[in-house]
């Protein structure tokens, strides 16, 4: 016989089972972080369960607290995990080499398209408004966003791409609101025949459409973009 058919696999030996278990153990931890997201979206805080929790992971409410003591201690994994996230879109857009004003602009967008597409990162904002949460960026995702438009903003200033009367604390927090309040706006279905404006759009720029309440997060920040862009920068519009 082979010495390699006489010695067990990985998977067999001693400090293998140990690696699987962890993997799993690592498997079901980010599956309840999912669901919870899931939960903590839909119903908030005060409202969800721990039993909701396991059910939607399909796991025991004991293997639920073997990873998580209290259903605190659940929500600070979700927020960590939004954080987390968020800032490495972030970071990968802040390395562009573009005009700072356009990397921040990036980031806006960025930020809308997870919040309406990633429910971890959604459930991670809601949760950070309905608790308690401490001035810490690895926790409160609006506080991390801020920042990051802020350093990203004062690069624009350095670069010339931000108007050098602007002020880049308001133009961050301006910025970070239009982010938030374009999410925050229901969705509804669209009408068969949207109503036409009364009058014709005159602005100067590209020709946008008219408003629909069906709209994406994105389209309304581009929207609002279009309106605060001369009042921060005189780069041309792509």
């Amino acid at each position: 016989m082979r010495q390699d058919e006489q010695q067990p696999n990985d998977k067999e030996r001693p400090g293998g089972r140990v690696v699987v278990r962890q993997e799993r153990s690592e498997r079901t931890r980010r599956n309840l972080i999912r669901a919870a997201s899931t939960v903590f979206d839909q119903a908030g805080y005060e409202r969800a369960s721990l039993s909701a929790i396991s059910e939607r992971a399909q796991v025991t409410k004991g293997a639920l607290f073997f990873h998580f003591s209290a259903k605190s201690d659940l929500a600070r994994a979700v927020q960590a995990e939004a954080c987390a996230t968020s800032d490495a879109a972030l970071v990968k857009l802040a390395r562009r080499e573009t005009p700072a004003f356009e990397i921040a602009t990036a980031m806006a967008h960025t930020l809308v398209e997870l919040l309406e597409t990633d429910t971890t990162v959604r459930a991670g904002v809601r949760l950070a408004q309905e608790i308690r949460t401490p001035g810490d960026p690895s926790l409160h995702c609006h506080l991390n966003w801020l920042g990051a438009l802020h350093r990203t903003l004062s690069r624009a200033r350095g670069d010339g791409s931000l108007l050098p009367d602007v002020d880049v604390r308001a133009a961050a927090v301006l910025m970070l609101s239009m982010i938030t309040g374009t999410t925050a706006l229901p969705r509804l279905p669209a009408s068969p025949s949207p109503r036409p404006l009364p009058h014709p759009q005159r602005a100067s720029g590209p020709r946008l459409a008219p408003h629909s309440l069906d709209e994406t997060g994105d389209q309304r920040l581009t929207r609002m973009l279009h309106l605060t862009r001369p009042a921060l920068s005189d780069l041309p519009t792509s």
